[in-house]
């Protein structure tokens, strides 16, 4: 027997060389993996066996096999013993090349695992972030059909899946946060810290309600409870509502002398027509009198005198042969007295002595009454036009006529003016109720929501 080593990259490449030098008959003996790729030990099949007489015929297969299996193990001789001899010979070469041509198809099962393991392994570490296409959509190739390829767990895939989702959720975090971060900083606000994106956020919100950065800024000092812009949203929401100063209790209820200030149609008239018969209905029509100091406009008075007669309360009118003082002194007898008083031009003389003049009476609260549909800066100014007076609180008026009440929150908030009634409606006297924080709040935000869906329609 003569034995031949071959040594090629692979196992294909061998088993070639070896069907080139001994045709398809040789033997294998062994393989391994070497330094240069795949050794195969091979021997050529020579068989010495005498050939068989001419003159004797050759039986059928199946008599010869019995006879030389026979002959073989009984000792016989002659020629039936070399008969059988060739017909053994042959069944062990038929049986040697089977085992080598399954020999062979696991060698190449195991290179092509090992190849294609390390193919996955290389693209693996090139482009973790590639998206893996699943198994149902790619072509399977002839080691997957037959079972001889490995597969990769499908763990490692899910797991790779999700980081790569998560990747993509912080960038886009972080382009959302840049984004907000930019377009504070236009407007001089820029938070810092590890929570800023957070603020940015919830700041932007209340933009869109209408409160200024100087309002938003003191809210967001303390951390809150979670980073979940969801969870603190409420959190933030009940903050600003705590912010809103109010009036704790029905500022009218018990009875006093009240005087309404505000600019011309803030509805200062008509929000006097509700309390006052708020108060009839509860009391009685001789605890309420009515007083006007609005000589100014052309029957100015003539509005207050119906309602006074629908009421069936007194009203007096303050001018120059009636000081408000001697008429206030007139009806101390009432238990609530609600003072009407003009609108005049912000800075105009007739406005700044009228203020005066209240303020020098002890007894007279005077309250603010703003419409919530007007802009920040007259608001502001009305503030400060009627700071004279001495003011005891503020009334928000036009709830209804308005598309924004951070506005007016925020004037509140920044002037630390207590609210004391909101109306909503020229129902009388339906449309007033006190004041309440968290109420206005959820108002505000339910416009914001409102001119949202609006633009959104629009769009």
């Amino acid at each position: 027997m003569q034995v031949k080593r071959f040594v090629a990259t692979d196992m294909r490449r061998a088993l070639e060389l070896v069907r080139q030098e001994l045709g398809s008959d040789a033997i294998i003996l062994s393989s391994r993996r070497v330094r240069e790729g795949v050794e195969i030990l091979t021997s050529a099949a020579q068989t010495n066996v005498p050939a068989a007489p001419p003159e004797v015929p050759l039986e059928p297969a199946g008599e010869a096999t019995e006879a030389s299996t026979a002959g073989v193990f009984a000792g016989v001789g002659g020629d039936k013993a070399a008969l059988s001899a060739r017909q053994i010979h042959d069944e062990i070469a038929l049986a040697s090349r089977q085992r080598t041509a399954r020999q062979q198809a696991v060698e190449s099962a195991d290179e092509f695992l090992g190849s294609n393991q390390v193919i996955n392994a290389g693209i693996a570490r090139r482009d973790t972030s590639r998206e893996e296409t699943p198994a149902s959509a790619r072509p399977q190739s002839a080691a997957e059909r037959y079972g001889l390829l490995e597969q990769s767990p499908a763990v490692s895939v899910n797991a790779a899946n999700d980081r790569d989702e998560i990747g993509q959720l912080h960038e886009e975090i972080a382009q959302m946060r840049e984004l907000l971060e930019e377009q504070l900083s236009r407007l001089g606000a820029t938070p810092s810290g590890p929570n800023s994106a957070q603020v940015s956020g919830l700041t932007r919100r209340f933009e869109r309600m209408g409160f200024s950065a100087d309002i938003c800024q003191p809210l967001m000092q303390a951390p809150f409870k979670s980073r979940v812009m969801g969870k603190a949203w409420p959190e933030a929401m009940a903050r600003l509502a705590k912010a809103v100063p109010v009036v704790e209790q029905d500022l009218t209820a018990n009875g006093g002398v009240f005087a309404l200030v505000g600019p011309t149609g803030a509805g200062k008239t008509t929000t006097i027509a509700k309390l006052a018969a708020r108060y009839v209905l509860e009391h009685g029509a001789d605890k309420v009198a009515l007083v006007t100091t609005d000589t100014h406009r052309l029957a100015g008075h003539d509005q207050l005198r119906s309602l006074a007669a629908i009421l069936q309360v007194p009203v007096r009118v303050v001018d120059d042969n009636n000081s408000l003082s001697s008429v206030l002194r007139s009806l101390r007898r009432c238990d609530l007295v609600l003072i009407d008083t003009p609108g005049m031009r912000h800075g105009a003389p007739e406005l700044k002595h009228q203020m005066a003049q209240l303020a020098a009476i002890g007894k007279v609260n005077s309250l603010l009454v703003l419409p919530a549909n007007s802009q920040m800066q007259m608001l502001q100014a009305s503030r400060h036009a009627y700071s004279a007076a001495g003011l005891t609180g503020c009334i928000l008026t036009k709830l209804d006529e308005t598309s924004s009440l951070g506005e007016a929150l925020s004037c509140a908030i920044g002037s630390d003016l207590p609210i004391a009634y909101t109306t909503d409606g020229q129902d009388i006297p339906a449309d007033i109720a006190p004041a309440r924080g968290h109420q206005m709040v959820a108002k505000a935000l339910q416009l914001a929501q409102q001119n949202q869906q609006s633009v959104q329609a629009r769009g």
